[in-house]
């Protein structure tokens, strides 16, 4: 089930395929649409409801949401099919962002979040599952990448709308600019988006059972599902936080972050065609932990700069672009190693990774909304990402030696 090694068996021509993937591409973007939409305000919406940092929750009250829609709601892309699962996801993101865009307190709003977040699973889940099925080893990498390049060009235009919506109507009606978003979506997923799940229907209960048994009594399967989610905990606790310490610390304008931000996405989308050209050359493997390095070193420049009072944002917006530049290579080839050692359960392979992703990336914005008034997010933020980066490495590189021991059994 975890042989890494290129398929060379024919794949199934699909039709409007390469705008399915570009579909699919987008849909990874759940994280971004409701969040790169929004997080530039959350400052603004901290004066207005008079919650300070507690209203990380916001933040946070998604990322449970899309660790509950993983476990409950992402299984069912192998049961039901994919296109039906995303739909359905969509449907009740909708239903979260009419709860946001009518709520007046704290406590709404992380509600509205949650629900969002479980809708946000379903279809991100199904939309990773569908580039798993491309195929094995190489293959799968060099489909995700492709949908990462789409999955970054999206939130270009995310925060710049969300301010343009905010400025003009107001933080609430940003949902509704994110319910547009969804609806639009699934217009599009139902037009253009192939079912490729092998195992939906009759019998398939016992074969996911199965299949999700023998996933989590793989090692390997099980620490490049640790890998991928603390590369998703990285990135998401810069997106999530990197605003109060920018707004709030260092006095950077709300607008000019939210600028900064879809800067941050475009970089994403030129980080993620430079992984599809080594996502073809490169072992998987390879490319993440060399890259975790980086995180690691720019991680901790941005924790010490603030904690000797030397970061400004005129020159620390500079340093946040090379985040997202690396998560563009990163996250899709960590996403192919899971995904290879998933079996044709690929909805459930990927529900278990996004469990672990979200709880992980929730746990890391619980303790930064959890950081007094009178204390620096931007100083804990960069060790905490620091830290993701080191454990990354170690997980990724003890799966792979794990991996390599297989396959050398099987071919002796």
């Amino acid at each position: 089930m975890s042989n890494m090694a290129v398929d060379s068996s024919p794949q199934k021509k699909l039709k409007f395929e390469s705008i399915m993937y570009i579909i699919c591409g987008c849909i990874l973007s759940m994280g971004a649409i409701h969040m790169d939409t929004i997080n530039w305000i959350l400052p603004t919406i901290a004066d207005t409801l008079g919650s300070g940092n507690n209203t990380l929750m916001v933040t946070s009250g998604f990322f449970y949401g899309m660790m509950i829609g993983h476990v409950v709601v992402g299984p069912l892309s192998d049961m039901i099919g994919k296109k039906k699962t995303m739909v359905l996801g969509f449907v009740i993101c909708v239903v979260g962002a009419v709860i946001g865009g009518t709520s007046g307190s704290l406590g709404g709003l992380i509600a509205a979040r949650l629900i969002q977040g479980i809708g946000g699973a379903a279809a991100s889940n199904a939309a990773r599952s569908i580039g798993g099925d491309a195929g094995k080893g190489k293959k799968s990498a060099i489909a995700l990448t492709f949908m990462q390049i789409w999955s970054g060009a999206l939130p270009i235009i995310l925060p710049l709308s969300g301010k343009w919506v905010g400025n003009a109507m107001g933080w609430q009606a940003i949902f509704w600019l994110q319910a547009i978003i969804c609806a639009v979506l699934c217009i599009l997923v139902l037009a253009f988006v192939t079912e490729t799940s092998e195992i939906a229907g009759k019998g398939c209960v016992r074969r996911i059972a199965s299949e999700a048994k023998a996933c989590l009594a793989t090692p390997e399967y099980v620490l490049f599902v640790f890998c991928f989610a603390f590369n998703m905990a990285l990135f998401f606790c810069y997106a999530g936080s990197a605003s109060f310490a920018m707004v709030t610390e260092l006095g950077m304008d709300n607008n000019a972050y939210a600028n900064m931000y879809a800067i941050n996405a475009a970089t994403m989308v030129v980080s993620a065609a430079v992984g599809r050209f080594l996502a073809a050359r490169v072992a998987p493997d390879k490319i993440v932990r060399v890259l975790n390095v980086f995180q690691l070193a720019v991680a901790v420049f941005i924790s010490v700069s603030f904690m000797s009072g030397i970061a400004e944002y005129g020159w620390l917006q500079f340093v946040w672009w090379v985040f997202p530049f690396i998560q563009g290579m990163t996250l899709p080839v960590a996403m192919s190693l899971v995904m290879n050692a998933s079996g044709k359960a690929t909805g459930t392979g990927a529900a278990i990774m996004g469990f672990v992703q979200y709880l992980f990336s929730s746990i890391t914005t619980t303790m930064l909304a959890n950081i007094k008034e009178s204390g620096s997010i931007g100083s804990v933020i960069g060790w905490i990402m620091a830290a993701c980066a080191v454990l990354s490495f170690v997980t990724c590189t003890i799966g792979t030696i794990i991996l390599k021991k297989k396959n050398a059994t099987k071919t002796e």
